[in-house]
């Protein structure tokens, strides 16, 4: 009997030495979870949707130049490449709307009301001259601030980097009217051009 006793007291004498630490263990036990957060652009306009600009009925000339600004948020640690187009609506479809001519970038504004054929626009584009694009006027991108930019004219776009954070660009276009584009066939009433910057390359 003596022998039974000395063991239930060694054992209990063991598993007292053991709770102890394992309570110990207990309160430093963590867990760690991990979320991934992939790379975010996210492109807002800071102008209003529809920009107007009113033509002077003569020269064909703006009254004032448009200006259209955006803003581009990026988490990327690396520079992400957007893409800066513009499209107008003809009898084609939503086509295409910017071209270079003798070293310019030109936008195309079509006719809301009495859409231009998609030949109209592409004789505007070509220069041929005011009596073969009726319905259709273009105008040259003077500038486009900040964001290192490079035109791409085989795919009628510019491409553009964001840098990690805010980017905001600013794309002025001029108020003079290229000249084999404007003519007294070209109906009145509002001409419209999309502008459009995404991180896409469509």
């Amino acid at each position: 009997m003596n022998i039974i006793k000395k063991a239930l007291v060694a054992i209990g004498i063991v598993l007292t030495g053991l709770v102890p630490a394992f309570a110990e263990q207990s309160k430093e036990a963590s867990i760690d979870f991990m979320i991934n957060l992939p790379a975010v652009t996210q492109v807002v306009p800071l102008t209003s949707p529809v920009l107007v600009a009113n033509i002077t009925d003569k020269t064909g000339n703006l009254q004032e130049p448009l200006i259209s600004r955006f803003k581009v948020l990026t988490n990327s640690a690396e520079p992400v490449k957007l893409y800066l187009k513009a499209n107008v609506v003809t009898h084609g479809g939503f086509e295409e709307a910017m071209f270079e001519q003798g070293g310019i970038v030109y936008i195309a504004f079509a006719n809301v009301s009495r859409l231009p054929s998609s030949s109209a626009l592409a004789n505007c584009k070509a220069g041929i001259g005011p009596q073969d694009s009726p319905g259709v006027v273009a105008y040259p991108i003077t500038s486009i601030q900040g964001s290192e930019v490079k035109y791409l004219p085989s795919r009628h776009k510019y491409e553009l980097v964001a840098e990690n954070g805010a980017t905001y660009v600013t794309v002025n276009v001029g108020s003079n009217v290229n000249k084999t584009s404007f003519g007294t066939n070209d109906p009145r009433g509002f001409y419209q051009a999309v502008l459009s910057l995404t991180e896409a390359d469509i």
